[in-house]
C-alpha cells in the first residue's frame, strides 16, 4: 500500500484507510496492477533473435523499485502535489504483513502494489500443444496457487481462438484450475481482422457465462472500436451484463474524441499501461470531458516488463498532483477507485464456486469483528495460518480485499481461503470473511441480501445518465452472497472470543 500525507486541501470520506494527525491526515491507498506478464518470449533485438522473459519475483522486485522513483519524483516539485510521501512510504497490508513477519523465510518487498494480474506472454512453449497456451497456463496458474504467491497474484489466462471448439475447452479447463481472467491478443494470434468472427466471440462469450474479465490488447482506436461492437454482441448473446471487458493500454490513441465514447459502454474498461508523459494529463481531460463515470471506467496497469518504471512513476504521480485535483476534479476517492477498486470489483473471489460436478461449498462463514476486537482477531489468525505454512501444512493462502458501494477498498476486510487440498479439490477446506468496519459490513450484507439481481446493468446504461456506484459489474458481490455467506453469519462480541476463534476455526 501506498501512503501519503495530505499536504494541501483535500477532502477524504469513506473508503480509504487513514490516520488522524495533529495537522495532516495520512491515507493509504490499496493498489493493483492489471497488466503483467509471466515466462518466455522470443524477440528481435537490434535485427537478432533474443528472449524477454518475467516471473512473479521479478515483478515484485520491479515494485520494490518503483517506489524510490516515486518519491524521487515527487521531490523535483513538491509545490505541484496535494500529497508528500510517509516515511514509510509503502507497507503491506495489515494481515499480509503479519503473516510475512511469521512465516519463515518470507520476504515481504515490492509493497508499492499490493496485488497483480499475470498472464502469459507469447510464450515460447504457447504452440507445443493443441489447443495453444497449455503449457503457459498451467505455469501461470500453479504459480498464483503457491505460497507466497497466491496472497498477491491473479492468475490470468490466454487462448488463441483460431482453435475455436478448443480454445473454449482450454478456459474451461483453466476456469476449473481458478484462473480468474483472460488474456487476448489481436496482434500476436493475428485476428486483428476477425474481431467478429464466430471464434473470437464463442471465446469471448464463454469467458462472460464463467464469471472471466476478458483484457485485450488494443492498441488502435479502430480496434477499440470492434471490440465496444463485439462486447454488445456478446451481451446480447448471452443475455447477460455480469461481465467485464478491459482495453489495454485505453486504445493507445489518446488525443481521439472518438475513443472515450466506447468507454462509455457499462462493460468496458480503460487499463492505462503506456499512458505515460504528456499522454496521462491529455487522457484524464478527454476522459473526465466523454465518460459521465470517469473514474469508474479506469483500472490501473504497467504492463511490466515491456514498460518499466518511467511509465508507472508518470502514471502514479500524475493522481497525486494538484493539476489531478484542480483540472480534473479527482479526489482521493477516485484515486483509490482508479488504483484497485474498479479491478478488484470485476476480479471475482478466487475458489468460490464449485467445479463443475462438484458440490457447492458450503463451509464459508462471515465473521463480523469489532473494531476494538479486530486487532486481537487479526493477531491471532495470521500466527496460527504462518505456523500451518511453516509446517508445510497448508497448500495455499489466499486474500481478496472487500469493497464499499463506492468502490472503495479496506484492506483489513476480507476474504481469504486456506487449504490443505490440492487446487483442484471440489471443496475449499476454510473461507474466512472478516468485515471489520461496522459500516461497511452491513452495507455488504444489504448489498448482498437485498438486490436480487444486484441491478441491471441496461437500466444504467442510458445516454448521458451516470451509472449507479454499485460494485462495478456486481461480479463480486454477487459471488459471495451466492456461496460464501449462505446465512452463515457470526459475530466476535469480545476479545476472548476474537483470541480464540481463529485456533477453532484451523484445528
Amino acid at each position: 500500500m501506498l501512503f501519503l500525507e495530505l499536504t494541501d486541501e483535500a477532502k477524504v470520506n469513506g473508503g480509504l484507510q487513514s490516520e488522524p494527525d495533529a495537522s495532516r491526515r495520512t491515507v493509504g491507498f490499496y493498489v493493483a496492477d492489471a497488466h503483467t506478464h509471466i515466462g518466455k518470449e522470443e524477440v528481435l533485438e537490434y535485427g537478432r533473435k533474443a528472449y524477454r522473459e518475467n516471473s512473479p519475483k521479478l515483478t515484485i522486485d520491479f515494485y520494490q523499485r518503483l517506489q524510490f522513483e516515486i518519491i524521487n519524483a515527487m521531490k523535483i516539485n513538491p509545490n505541484g502535489y496535494c500529497f508528500s510521501p510517509t516515511k514509510p512510504f509503502t507497507k503491506p497490508p495489515t494481515l499480509l504483513d503479519m503473516l510475512f513477519e511469521n512465516t519463515p523465510d518470507a520476504r515481504s518487498i515490492g509493497w508499492t502494489v499490493d496485488q497483480f494480474v499475470a498472464f502469459p506472454f507469447n510464450d515460447t512453449s504457447a504452440f507445443k500443444t493443441s489447443p495453444s497456451f497449455q503449457i503457459p497456463n498451467d505455469r501461470v496458474l500453479s504459480r498464483a496457487t503457491v505460497l507466497p504467491y497466491s496472497l498477491r497474484m491473479f492468475g490470468f489466462v490466454r487462448v488463441d481462438p483460431h482453435d475455436g471448439d478448443k480454445a473454449v475447452q482450454e478456459l474451461i479447463r483453466c476456469s476449473r484450475q481458478r484462473a480468474r481472467g483472460l488474456k487476448l491478443h489481436p496482434i500476436s494470434q493475428k485476428f486483428l481482422n476477425e474481431m467478429h468472427s464466430d471464434n473470437v466471440k464463442k471465446v469471448v462469450a464463454t469467458a462472460a457465462r464463467l464469471g472471466l474479465p476478458v483484457l485485450f490488447d488494443c492498441r488502435y482506436q479502430s480496434t477499440a472500436e470492434d471490440i465496444y461492437r463485439l462486447t454488445q454482441e456478446v451481451r446480447e448473446e448471452i443475455g447477460s451484463s455480469d461481465f467485464a471487458i478491459i482495453i489495454g493500454h485505453s486504445g493507445m490513441e489518446y488525443s481521439k474524441d472518438e475513443l472515450y465514447e466506447f468507454f462509455k459502454d457499462p462493460n468496458i474498461y480503460a487499463e492505462t499501461s503506456g499512458v505515460r508523459a504528456y499522454d496521462v494529463p491529455l487522457f484524464f481531460k478527454k476522459m473526465k470531458s466523454h465518460v459521465p463515470n470517469w473514474s469508474s471506467k479506469i483500472v490501473f496497469g504497467t504492463d511490466y516488463n515491456y514498460f518499466s518504471i518511467p511509465q508507472a512513476t508518470d502514471f502514479l504521480t500524475y493522481l497525486f498532483t494538484k493539476e489531478f485535483r484542480d483540472q480534473i476534479g479527482g479526489t482521493p476517492q477516485d484515486i483509490q477507485r482508479i488504483l484497485a477498486g474498479n479491478l478488484l470489483s470485476i476480479i471475482k473471489p478466487f475458489i468460490v464456486s464449485p467445479i463443475e460436478g462438484g458440490k457447492t461449498p458450503k463451509n464459508g462463514k462471515l465473521y463480523r469483528v469489532g473494531y476494538e476486537h479486530a486487532d486481537a482477531f487479526l493477531k491471532n489468525l495470521s500466527q496460527r495460518t504462518s505456523s500451518l505454512i511453516g509446517g508445510k501444512k497448508l497448500t495455499y493462502v489466499t486474500y481478496d480485499v472487500l469493497l464499499s458501494s463506492d468502490f472503495g477498498v479496506d484492506s483489513e476486510s476480507f476474504v481469504i481461503n486456506l487449504s490443505r487440498e490440492k487446487v483442484t479439490a471440489s471443496q475449499v477446506n476454510e473461507v474466512i470473511v472478516v468485515a471489520k468496519r461496522k459500516d461497511e459490513a452491513g452495507e455488504y450484507l444489504n448489498v448482498c441480501n437485498v438486490t436480487g439481481k444486484l441491478l441491471q446493468v441496461e437500466e444504467d446504461y442510458k445516454e448521458g445518465t451516470p451509472q449507479k456506484t454499485i460494485l462495478n459489474n456486481k461480479l463480486y458481490t454477487k459471488l459471495i452472497h451466492e456461496i460464501i455467506f449462505s446465512g452463515n453469519q457470526e459475530k466476535i462480541k469480545t476479545r476472548e472470543e476474537a483470541e480464540k476463534l481463529p485456533k477453532v476455526l484451523i484445528p
